[in-house]
C-alpha cells in the first residue's frame, strides 16, 4: 500500500469519450498509485477517466508541470453538502512540460 500525502493540487477530470465534460477540482490527497478529490456531480465507480494533474516546480512555484493520466474511479462517497468524494487509481501517465 502506498503512502498518501495531503496535497491540494489542481486537477481536471474529463468524463466520457463523446461530448466529454470536464470537472475542475483539487486533490485532497495523492499517492504514487492514485488520488482522492471532491467533485460536484456523481461519478460511477469503475468509470475510466482522463485527468490532468498540475504540480508546481520546486524552484519556481509560479511554473507548473502536469501529469496527463488515465485513471479508474475506485470508490465514490456522497457528502453532506451534496458533493461527492472520489478515489481514483492511476492506470497510466505521461509528464507534460
Amino acid at each position: 500500500m502506498s503512502r498518501r500525502v495531503g496535497l491540494r493540487w489542481p486537477l481536471s477530470i474529463q468524463m466520457g469519450q463523446r461530448d466529454a465534460r470536464v470537472l475542475s477540482t483539487v486533490t485532497e490527497n495523492l499517492s504514487s498509485q492514485g488520488f482522492c478529490c471532491v467533485v460536484n456531480e456523481p461519478v460511477a465507480a469503475g468509470e475510466r477517466v482522463a485527468c490532468i494533474l498540475q504540480f508546481p516546480m520546486r524552484l519556481d512555484p509560479q511554473i507548473s508541470q502536469a501529469l496527463r493520466c488515465q485513471a479508474q474511479v475506485v470508490w465514490v462517497r456522497s457528502m453532506h453538502d451534496g458533493r461527492f468524494s472520489i478515489g481514483c487509481r492511476i492506470r497510466d501517465y505521461t509528464v507534460v512540460t
